[in-house]
């Protein structure tokens, strides 16, 4: 066997055997610095940036819009800030109207910005000293009478609107006071008409209404939000949401009744409902959905009976649930209603609507009761609410354009009286910025065939390594299918895979949907049912099982990758039945590139020749990200996740997952992940990384210090516990997708097919980037649909030395290593497995509850089988 060479720092080379691997890692292997957290200074751009150069300089220069509305400031002396106290607690909906009363009864003349919760602003003083207090009286819209409040306004400091001028020309210093009152006073037009929900604003449905599924309707809307680039600019976008039904709580039953239901099955009715009520689960549905929500509860032609509640939950049907009068007389509630209100029930089987405090039992009876309109959730929507929201919501650019344009002009900027008194123009056109299109890499595949995307999509070639499946089972947990459907399938997998160059033999069939009734099932109960299957297909030695899944028990994914993955130990792919239904040559290439890849098979890699220079040393590529809880998960924790490159091709990664307590977003245990790591790198190709790029997902700029404080540190930590001396160079980007810059072609050659987005490629580094440190704003992909968003990048650190031009090209190229697909992503490939790294840790914490106490118990109940850890690495995928 030939040697093997361990690079040395400084580029040298040392020769050692295969054997020594494992004794050198353990001679690498001290202990931990203790060291104190020290300052990691973000680096400034290489270059000097001014209105005549670019940044970077490769790619083919073109001209675009971007949704960034130039603001003239012409006041920048010292705002006042105040405090405002309320007494007693306003609901949110109604503070702006009692400061608009108390403007009106004490400075009438002035047009202060108030940011809708406790902070108000002015240019220069307002007219009535240090403080005011005052009682105002607003109209309550749930009430028949007005509510009255106590309003305190306190001068609390000044802010010196000058620094923003500063910071534009120095870069130091974010103006963060500053910069927020401007941004609160761009906000009072829109705040003032429209329903608002974090930096965006709605307005109900005025013509068709779009439903999104399961409860939820789509507001659309706009977004806005001031920064600071170059210049300064307000970035204007459309925004979308979806919002609950205004219906009859019966109408949202038969919506849940309907929840997970065939395509093609006929909606239940009310007669159904009146007979059947509801299953176990629909009523789990029907309670997660109400809970939270308010509630308009009427009696039949009877308006002075209207009252609103807040729904807690579900009780017993109303034909028994009982509670006592005032007079201590015991009755049930549908006994109450026809006694005394006259009112006879016709769903008295339906169970009762608990509302009001949760320390009394105030229950009423559905059918008397609707959903109050235009509420605003913050709970996560479901798969098929999101897919609803995708294609509703996705335009192509020029339409989206128009209707920025048209958000924009309702909301009046320049002709209201706040943006005025802060002295405040904003443009009315987008603003144009040079851009440059970036060349796409080459790609190779087998045979040393070379392949170009052409607009940000290729054709599969026979795969570079290619793995063979010698042994497997196609497992369907659907009681329509039977072992005639898996054996087309299993047809069509193998005359596909010999078209990507894969050996795959006839697989064992096993159809248990039908005879195990597996849809009438919970998920626990499913995985009880399929857990020895799985056993004895290990025992065996199967290499893979591919399960067919249907919609019922919900969480039927989770259980067969809990079976399999953790207490077992078996590798898995998962299609969904109506996936399977529509299966054909092109699905099932798709589903084998997964396949190959968590076979330790190689798809395609960057052609040597056009691999970027930092490439030629062996680096390791790193992914990063934290995935939190939506708001109303309070009892979940976040779950962290790191993905790693193991080979040379940067093709193949492997993850590493953690727990740790909710919305905490600095990984926390990130010094024993990237000790991992490295030594999975080392025992993979017997070098150590020369250079770690590390690109972080999920950071917003308020968090840059902090992050890159304590992860800096973990990394440098985690190579000194190696080897004191190991200090590979680190290079360590934040990704940021939750943004809502858009770029817009100017000329027709520029666009890139029918959605008229700018061509994969284009890279923006100038005016709406940061004054001096290196960031800038990526589209690597061609949208599918819609308009594409640009994935923007920030660096904060970087002992590589690497130049602007070459980690944007590093970047780009990044995005057409992803497994899953034949085209470029929209971020890069370590990022995108970082992802789908954090969603398998949540998908393990599916349907089962958590001790936060006791977070490493919880993971070490979920532990994944070393076997799946070492010897298919990329299970995830």
């Amino acid at each position: 066997m030939p040697a093997a060479t361990v690079p040395q720092q400084g580029g040298r080379t040392q020769q050692t055997s295969p054997g020594d691997v494992t004794s050198r890692m353990a001679q690498m292997s001290i202990s931990a610095s203790q060291k104190k957290p020290t300052s990691w200074p973000i680096p400034e751009r290489k270059k000097k940036c001014d209105q005549n150069m670019m940044v970077g300089v490769k790619g083919r220069p073109i001209n675009i819009e971007v949704n960034h509305l130039l603001l003239t400031l012409k006041k920048t002396g010292l705002a006042i800030h105040y405090d405002v106290d309320f007494k007693p607690d306003v609901p949110k909906k109604m503070l702006r109207r009692a400061m608009e009363e108390m403007r009106k009864k004490h400075y009438p003349n002035r047009w202060p910005a108030f940011d809708g919760r406790k902070n108000l602003y002015s240019y220069t003083e307002l007219p009535f000293g240090g403080q005011l207090r005052d009682t105002v009286s607003v109209a309550d819209d749930e009430r028949d009478k007005p509510k009255e409040f106590d309003i305190t306004i306190k001068r609390v400091s000044t802010v010196d609107l000058s620094q923003i001028s500063a910071y534009l020309q120095n870069g130091v210093g974010f103006p963060q006071d500053a910069i927020q009152a401007l941004d609160i006073a761009l906000r009072n037009p829109a705040a003032m008409r429209f329903t608002p929900v974090g930096r965006s604003y709605f307005t109900p449905p005025r013509n068709q209404i779009v439903t999104l599924g399961n409860g939820l309707e789509l507001w659309y809307g706009f977004y806005q939000s001031a920064i600071l680039g170059w210049r300064p600019y307000l970035n204007v976008d459309v925004a979308h949401k979806g919002f609950p039904e205004a219906k009859s709580l019966l109408e949202i039953m038969l919506t849940m009744k309907d929840k997970g239901k065939r395509w093609d099955a006929p909606n239940s009715t009310m007669e159904q409902l009146q007979r059947e009520g509801l299953q176990r689960y629909e009523l789990d549905d029907f309670v997660k959905f109400i809970r939270g929500l308010k509630c308009e509860f009427m009696l039949p032609n009877q308006p002075n009976t209207r009252r609103i509640y807040k729904m807690n939950g579900c009780k017993t049907p109303c034909s028994q649930y009982r509670f006592k009068l005032d007079n201590g007389k015991e009755m049930t509630v549908g006994e109450y209603f026809e006694r005394e209100k006259k009112c006879r029930l016709k769903f008295p089987h339906l169970p009762c609507i608990w509302v009001g405090p949760e320390n009394r039992d105030i229950c009423l009876p559905p059918e008397f009761c609707r959903i109050v309109p235009g509420q605003v959730t913050n709970r996560k929507m479901d798969e098929v609410q999101t897919a609803n929201m995708v294609k509703a919501a996705a335009r192509p650019a020029d339409e989206r354009k128009r209707k920025i344009m048209e958000a924009m002009r309702s909301a009046g900027f320049n002709n209201d009286e706040c943006v005025k008194e802060f002295g405040i123009t904003v443009a009315q056109e987008f603003t144009q910025i040079k851009a440059r299109v970036l060349d796409a890499p080459a790609l190779e595949y087998g045979n040393n065939r070379k392949v170009r995307s052409k607009a940000g999509v290729w054709r599969a070639e026979t795969f570079m390594k290619p793995a063979n499946l010698d042994r497997w089972v196609v497992l369907s947990l659907s009681g329509r299918l039977d072992e005639r459907n898996l054996r087309d399938f299993a047809k069509t997998m193998n005359q596909q895979g010999r078209q990507l160059g894969m050996n795959i033999s006839e697989p064992r069939f096993v159809a248990l949907g039908k005879q195990e009734n597996l849809g009438r099932m919970n998920g626990d109960q499913m995985k009880r049912i399929i857990l020895p299957h799985f056993q004895t297909y290990k025992k065996d030695g199967a290499q893979l099982v591919v399960v067919v899944i249907s919609e019922r028990p919900h969480d039927s994914y989770s259980k067969v990758k809990l079976a399999a993955e953790v207490d077992v130990g078996m590798l898995t792919q998962c299609i969904k039945e109506r996936t399977f239904n529509k299966m054909n040559p092109a699905t099932a290439s798709n589903i084998l590139l997964k396949i190959n890849a968590k076979l330790n098979g190689i798809n395609h890699s960057v052609d040597r020749i056009s691999c970027p220079v930092i490439m030629k040393v062996p680096t390791m590529l790193v992914g990063a990200d934290v995935t939190h809880p939506s708001p109303d998960q309070t009892t979940i924790p976040s779950v962290a996740a790191v993905a790693a490159s193991h080979d040379p091709r940067a093709f193949m990664y492997n993850m590493i997952w953690r727990l740790q307590p909710p919305r905490m977003e600095i990984i926390q245990d990130l010094e024993a992940i990237m000790k991992t790591q490295l030594m999975f790198f080392y025992r993979r190709t017997n070098q150590k990384p020369q250079k770690i790029i590390f690109y972080r997902d999920g950071v917003s700029e308020g968090q840059f210090n902090q992050i890159l404080d304590s992860e800096m540190n973990a990394i440098r930590r985690a190579c000194t516990s190696l080897n004191a001396e190991y200090k590979p160079a680190v290079t360590f980007l934040v990704v940021q997708k939750r943004h809502h810059t858009r770029f817009f072609p100017t000329r027709k050659e520029d666009e890139d097919g029918r959605n008229k987005n700018v061509p994969p490629g284009t890279i923006v580094d100038t005016w709406i980037t940061h004054p001096k440190e290196m960031d800038f704003y990526l589209v690597s992909h061609a949208s599918l649909q819609g308009t594409s968003r640009p994935t923007k990048y920030h660096k904060l650190w970087d002992d590589s030395d690497i130049g602007e031009d070459d980690l944007e090209e590093l970047t780009y190229y990044l995005c057409h290593l992803f497994s899953r697909c034949t085209r470029s992503v929209s971020y890069p490939a370590p990022t995108y497995y970082a992802h789908l790294a954090a969603a398998r840790g949540r998908v393990y914490l599916e349907g089962s509850g958590i001790n936060l106490t006791n977070l490493e118990q919880e993971m070490n109940v979920r532990k994944i089988q070393e076997v799946i850890v070492q010897e298919s690495p990329m299970f995830f995928v």
